[in-house]
């Protein structure tokens, strides 16, 4: 969208003399978002930030963030996409391990139920356990405390957190920052490169507003004091 309104005043003021230069920038600019390596190479930072989890190690308990819901045409609530592909994988692995999953979400709705209500509804697990009321990664990772506590849980054990890929640093960082030890889901095992990475594609652009919002967030944390420099210190 800068590039969109900076089209727009170059449109306005009309100055023939910079607006065939400056749109030949734009277009550049615009040519390497839409580049799907390009991508990658932006977005690899924020799938990284924590350990990656192996098979193998000592887990306590799988934690899922939930991404979202949304109400149909029949006033019914359902979890958004990125919902389902979290809450689907945390459950798969817990099963596994044979540990409890904890689904962390509120309600981000003014009528609707809470995220992580929505979400558990896809899955069955008879060693669930969910929390209601953040509206945010912070809020999740502030009221996880008590969801421990009261599931004579300890804090200080390892937990697997299962989240988006690109959600990864900004997850790990806020779990860190409050003394958590994390374990993050390794996606990358999963990817394959091929040459259409260096094919423009038109979905490059959404990956990359995904970025920008990732990278705009993990500011407004450290602004906030959701982040702190500490966790370098565990």
């Amino acid at each position: 969208m800068p590039l969109v309104w900076l089209m727009l005043v170059i449109i306005l003021f009309n100055n023939k003399q910079w607006s065939y230069l400056f749109f030949k920038i734009v277009f550049f600019i615009m040519l390497i978002i839409s580049v799907p390596l390009f991508i990658n190479m932006i977005t690899y930072p924020l799938s990284q930030g924590g350990d990656i989890y192996y098979k193998e190690d000592n887990i306590s308990a799988v934690i899922v963030l939930t991404g979202g819901s949304y109400k149909d045409f029949n006033s019914n609530w359902h979890p958004s996409s990125n919902s389902i592909k979290r809450t689907i994988l945390g459950d798969s692995i817990a099963k596994e391990l044979n540990i409890p999953l904890i689904i962390l979400g509120g309600n981000n709705n003014l009528d609707g139920p809470a995220e992580s209500l929505i979400a558990s509804k896809i899955i069955k697990n008879n060693n669930m356990i969910l929390e209601l009321d953040s509206k945010n990664t912070y809020q999740a990772v502030y009221n996880l405390y008590n969801i421990l506590f009261k599931n004579n849980l300890d804090p200080h054990d390892h937990y697997l957190v299962v989240t988006s890929e690109i959600h990864n640093l900004r997850t790990s960082l806020t779990f860190k920052s409050h003394n958590y030890r994390v374990k993050t889901y390794d996606y990358k095992t999963n990817t394959r490169f091929s040459l259409l990475n260096i094919i423009p594609n038109a979905k490059s652009y959404t990956f990359f507003n995904n970025a920008l919002y990732e990278y705009l967030g993990i500011i407004k944390y450290i602004l906030y004091g959701y982040i702190n420099f500490n966790i370098f210190d565990l």
